[in-house]
């Protein structure tokens, strides 16, 4: 198999699976086109599709593939994921990592023969040259569940013609995606089962619903405080810009000292945004972290279960924007002070359901959602070493995929899981 052979084979496929997609979505001509093509380890490759969805000028979402492949061919699988991203970080900083090392999710999943497919939302492909950011006014949830249904259509379409069934697709949701992934299936439940997308779901490090008064009540602060920036026109959140210049400091100048975080060093800021993240965000869970820490008499020491080197590269990977109407939906969903759509239907959820989650980050919050839901296959695996009263040291929220361990504590179990609900693409009663 060669290179050459390989591009000219899955171009050809890309033609007929876009004008394919294109009749079914009624989309402009040209609407899928085929970007990338690379090895990334082993027989596994990637394939990268940009989707155009709309007129506007950002009206597009990134579909990847990552696939073993064999006589220049995706491989024939019949079990099939779609992987999506929650803030901050697109698809291929969240589950693919460093894609040439042991430490990649999805390189991780599909060498063991899952067909791994991810979706980038657009807001993570809007360039970090614009300013005008009206077009972002009312890119809510509604926005992203639309997105997220068209890339799974599609990847069900490409699996088609590339000689996979063409069966519904199992949904991994991480974090604030995970509001996507039960925004979506509330609305499939109302849907004939033959228009639907997904067969089963993993919701990892999330939550919807809440029972806490620790959770609500943040999550309603939330919602004042992106609604008042909405009143004041004001349409996007530019966060991902401030993680990314804290990586590359970091990483080019870690003794000096942080312009972000006076007093600490430009590591040590670092560190702390990764380790002790509830210090600025208390309206999720009381010691919610991305990645676990070690503390010595000075304060943050290190990282106990990731590389420094893996966190830096993921907050340098950081996307610039992300629209404020968003954040107001999550938060009013979870708050339950408006009626939205999003979360009429919960207990006509039927598919197998696996929760994934970390001590230190969501945790047990999301547990109660689960029992919201009318499945009846409902399992949970939550990664934690420590006690609730010292979640501060715990697992964390990224660690689930960045850790050194973490193929071994964490991805197994889900391979497992999709392992035994492979078969799985029946009809509810």
């Amino acid at each position: 198999m060669t290179t050459r052979w390989l591009l000219r084979f899955v171009l050809a496929l890309a033609l007929v699976a876009s004008a394919q997609v294109v009749a079914a979505q009624d989309l402009p001509a040209g609407a899928a086109q085929i970007n990338t093509i690379r090895k990334i380890s082993g027989d596994v490759y990637e394939f990268v599709f940009t989707l155009t969805t709309g007129p506007g000028a950002f009206d597009r979402i990134g579909v990847h593939r990552v696939v073993r492949v064999e006589d220049g061919k995706p491989i024939v699988s019949h079990n099939a994921v779609l992987l999506t991203h929650g803030r901050n970080w697109g698809f291929e900083a969240a589950f693919l990592g460093d894609a040439a090392s042991p430490h990649s999710f999805g390189v991780y999943l599909a060498s063991h023969g899952i067909d791994v497919w991810g979706i980038d939302f657009s807001w993570t492909l809007v360039p970090q040259t614009v300013s005008d950011f009206t077009f972002m006014q009312n890119w809510g949830m509604q926005h992203d569940i639309d997105d997220l249904e068209r890339a799974l259509r599609f990847a069900r379409k490409v699996r088609s013609q590339t000689g996979s069934d063409r069966g519904r697709l199992t949904l991994l949701s991480w974090s604030r995606g995970g509001w996507i992934g039960y925004g979506l299936l509330n609305q499939e439940s109302q849907w004939p089962c033959g228009q639907r997308q997904v067969k089963a779901f993993i919701p990892v490090d999330t939550f919807y619903k809440a029972n806490t008064p620790f959770a609500v009540s943040g999550e309603c602060s939330f919602e004042a405080t992106v609604n008042k920036e909405i009143k004041a026109g004001i349409y996007v959140d530019a966060t991902g810009q401030l993680f990314e210049q804290l990586g590359a400091l970091a990483v080019q100048d870690p003794s000096g000292l942080s312009p972000v975080l006076p007093g600490l060093t430009n590591l040590q800021a670092s560190l702390t945004v990764g380790a002790a993240l509830f210090q600025f965000l208390p309206e999720f869970t009381p010691f919610f972290h991305f990645v676990g820490g070690t503390f010595g008499s000075s304060g943050i020491s290190g990282l106990a279960f990731t590389s420094i080197s893996r966190w830096n590269n993921l907050l340098i990977a950081a996307t610039p924007f992300e629209p404020v109407r968003l954040f107001a939906d999550y938060a009013a969903v979870t708050c339950g002070d408006v009626s939205l759509p999003f979360d009429k239907h919960l207990e006509d959820i039927t598919v197998p359901v696996f929760y994934v989650g970390a001590g230190g980050g969501f945790g047990s919050a999301g547990l109660y959602t689960l029992s919201l839901l009318g499945s009846e296959d409902v399992t949970h695996d939550i990664m934690s070493f420590y006690p609730p009263a010292e979640a501060v040291l715990d697992f964390g929220h990224v660690d689930l995929f960045t850790a050194d361990d973490a193929p071994k504590l964490v991805w197994s179990n889900i391979l497992l899981w999709l392992t035994d609900h492979e078969g799985e693409n029946s009809c509810p009663a």
